[in-house]
């Protein structure tokens, strides 16, 4: 990928840093240094319960089919 400052109407072509969308004389014009995306940990934490009930509810609709209720 390439860099995708458009400051002051010219273009970049340099390549980008891993995992941003700016080349490393860009970037920090853009972000201020030291910050990071990070995950957030509630986000995680729902996902982790969403995919357990998930999980417990197809569980749960194997064995009915087992036993032949379902």
């Amino acid at each position: 990928m390439t860099c995708e400052w458009i400051g002051d109407g010219e273009g970049c072509g340099h390549p980008t840093v891993p995992g941003r969308n700016y080349c490393e004389h860009h970037l920090w014009l853009v972000y201020q240094k030291g910050t990071k995306l990070g995950r957030r940990k509630k986000d995680q934490r729902i996902a982790n319960d969403v995919f357990l009930w998930q999980s417990l509810m197809d569980e749960a609709i194997t064995e009915l089919e087992e036993e032949g209720v379902l």
